[in-house]
């Protein structure tokens, strides 16, 4: 039994009996009065040793309902063994920074099932955002916890704790409620709740059922109420769906039934103080597996060796050893993996070598540094002088050329996908991946970073045609608006022209019924009113102009329009990643060529022979080369060779980045290699042909 000098053993007695309830919390309140932390700090460590989660976490609630601030180191122990998750939330508004540490422990042990890691780690972002500190820590936590989360509920808490450290710190209606800020009361009800006897199994009382006014059945004369049935009570709550057992027997004693499921139900403090010589030879196997969850692997190796021991070799497989030492060697335990190692002896693992390496990279851990710095670099892309004109992939790639032909494939691979726009390096990269699958007695061709560096081709492509779309967008939108401003002048020189118009036949008319009689007169007036015809002929001639102008630059738009929505359809298309390409050849790369027929002899048309001259060299001799590993049927090339759509019975081989050869194959019969032309040209070709 538990007993310290701080709190009396009656005291702790009502620990375990007190309920999680408003009342019961402030009753233990008032009988332990205002105790310090340092006379509360070494009974909590006391219940955590022992496991008693109940107790535990009724002080808990007491500490926080008279507001007393616990060591964080101790607290954030508390995580693993308390009733309840929630129990532990109103300490932590007592908390300053100097618990965000412990709690991103918390969240980083593996003995804690994952919903506690990741409320820790939830606690530990609330105090970085309420003490407006640096969340990287933090996010790393949550980010690295992410990856394990599969149950819905765990992957809201992790969004939900993301979203709090992008939060501002001054409390608002807007922001995540925050459980370190909420009060004992929000989380514990007022009155004790109902007690819930056994579970969903029959349980049996241990004596005949009495009235709460009998005589106790212990023969002590009291009434049964004032004597046992407290006791008999808390047995009844404590029963276990195994006759003549608790679950607490169950807990210290799991031997005591031969059930497997018994060690499943087991929390890691729980499991911790088991003996594997207390389990039965059926528990075994499931106390090495729950052990091994929690990341006890030391006790996980120990109910291996008894395991064994029992089987006596029948049974067991020796695999275990192997797949403990695979883990012990990846969590960084070397002692226990030596100690694992010494135990199995002369056994034959079955991937030795990665066991023995795994073991070289702990044993020797400053071997791989300089790699690990490399790679660092290029996956963080550190800008620096070195790296911009040495990038430390594509180094790695012709420093183990030489030697390592298969590491150097794979680092050539990475730099060609991590480093997409380095157009020339890629391409020098794909002669050293040929070269390396050679030593690697490997055909040269038909590697994965060829395909994928097709693909990066084939977008850049994409991007170099999007922009040309974008910017000939830009020119008509320009053009486009010009016109729009030079129709709306001619709208107003036209408006103000009818305007002038309409003001002279008015004077005109007014004029020609103002004239008096007179000859003189009369000559005068047909003067004037021939000027003002004259005038009025010329103003209609301007206003039939503008109109024609007009005319003339609204068709003009209509085009400009037409085109414009004509280029957004073509931006559009080449935007939509699923859509069908329009490009050249497309629907052509989706086929794959494979020779048939008998291998037949080449002819070289005249075109071709004269472009041998006018090329490069050795362009020259890349296309006759190809066009006999064409002729004979080789593998590697066909993995270069594409239907040209339009033209049936034609295809174009790969050339390198710019070029390409175009032939003319009836399988068995004829094979005409017809012409090398460069990549730009191949859609101006294709339609000359047609």
């Amino acid at each position: 039994m538990l007993m310290t000098a701080e709190i009396p053993g009656e005291l702790l007695e009502s620990l375990r009996c007190a309920s999680a309830s408003m009342a019961d919390i402030r009753a233990l309140a008032e009988k332990l009065g205002r105790l310090s932390p340092g006379q509360i700090e070494p009974v909590l460590q006391g219940l955590l040793d022992a496991g008693e989660d109940r107790a535990l976490s009724r002080l808990l609630q007491v500490c926080a309902f008279d507001e007393v601030k616990l060591d964080p180191k101790v607290l954030c122990g508390c995580l693993g063994v308390c009733e309840d998750l929630l129990d532990l939330a109103p300490c932590f508004a007592l908390q300053d920074e100097s618990a965000i540490e412990p709690l991103l422990g918390a969240a980083a042990d593996e003995e804690l099932p994952l919903e506690r890691q990741s409320y820790a780690a939830r606690l530990a972002a609330e105090l970085t955002a309420k003490f407006n500190l640096d969340p990287q820590p933090v996010r790393k936590a949550l980010w690295k916890l992410e990856q394990a989360a599969r149950a819905p509920e765990i992957q809201l808490l992790l969004a939900e704790s993301l979203l709090i450290l992008d939060e501002e710190a001054t409390p608002g209606d807007a922001r995540l409620p925050r459980w370190s800020e909420l009060t004992l009361s929000a989380f514990l009800p007022e009155r004790r709740p109902r007690s819930i006897v056994g579970g969903d199994y029959t349980v049996r009382r241990p004596v005949a059922k009495l009235g709460r006014n009998d005589p106790c059945h212990c023969g002590s004369g009291k009434k049964y109420k004032k004597c046992c049935y407290a006791k008999d009570q808390d047995l009844l709550r404590d029963a276990s769906p195994y006759a003549g057992t608790t679950r607490t027997d169950l807990k210290t004693r799991p031997g005591l039934v031969d059930d497997p499921a018994v060690i499943l139900n087991l929390r890691a403090h729980e499991l911790k103080k088991l003996a594997p010589a207390a389990l039965s030879e059926g528990q075994l196997p499931s106390g090495y597996q729950r052990a091994l969850a929690f990341g006890l692997r030391e006790l996980a190796f120990e109910m291996l060796v008894e395991w064994e021991r029992r089987s006596k070799g029948q049974t067991f497989d020796q695999g275990h050893f192997e797949d403990l030492i695979e883990d012990v060697l990846q969590a960084g335990d070397l002692d226990l993996a030596r100690r694992i190692r010494d135990h199995c002896g002369d056994q034959a693992w079955w991937q030795p070598q990665a066991i023995a390496f795994r073991f070289d990279l702990l044993e020797n851990p400053g071997r791989f540094e300089p790699l690990e710095r490399d790679c660092r670099k290029a996956v963080c892309q550190v800008l620096d002088k070195e790296t911009e004109f040495d990038e430390p992939l594509n180094r790695l790639a012709y420093d183990f050329a030489p030697r390592h032909p298969a590491l150097a494939i794979a680092f050539a691979r990475a730099a060609i996908a991590s480093n997409p726009d380095r157009h020339f390096d890629n391409e020098v990269l794909l002669d050293v991946v040929r070269d390396a699958r050679v030593d690697l007695d490997l055909e040269p061709g038909g590697d994965p970073a060829e395909a994928l560096f097709d693909w990066i081709e084939d977008r850049t492509q994409l991007k170099e045609k999007a922009q040309a779309e974008n910017r000939e967008i830009e020119r008509l939108t320009a053009k486009l608006n010009e016109t729009l401003a030079a129709l709306e002048e001619k709208r107003q020189a036209l408006r103000e022209t009818e305007q002038a118009l309409g003001t002279a036949g008015a004077k005109l008319e007014q004029a020609r019924g103002s004239h008096p009689a007179g000859p003189q007169k009369f000559e005068a007036a047909a003067a004037s009113d021939s000027e003002k015809e004259a005038a009025l002929r010329r103003l209609r001639d301007q206003v039939a102009g503008l109109k024609a102008e007009i005319g003339e630059q609204q068709t003009e738009r209509r085009q400009l329009r037409k085109l414009l929505t004509n280029e957004r359809k073509k931006l559009a298309e080449l935007s939509q990643p699923d859509a069908p390409e329009e490009r050249p050849g497309a629907a052509e790369e989706a086929v794959v060529v494979e020779p048939v027929g008998r291998p037949v002899l080449p002819e070289y048309t005249d075109a071709f022979r004269k472009r041998l001259v006018s090329v490069a060299p050795p362009l020259a001799a890349k296309a006759i080369l190809a066009a006999g590993r064409f002729a004979a049927h080789e593998t590697a090339i066909w993995r270069q060779t594409k239907p040209l759509e339009r033209l049936p019975e034609h295809y174009r081989i790969r050339l390198g980045l710019d070029y390409r050869m175009i032939v003319h194959w009836q399988p068995g019969k004829v094979l005409r290699i017809l012409d090398v032309i460069p990549r730009q040209d191949l859609e101006s070709w294709i339609r000359r042909q047609g």
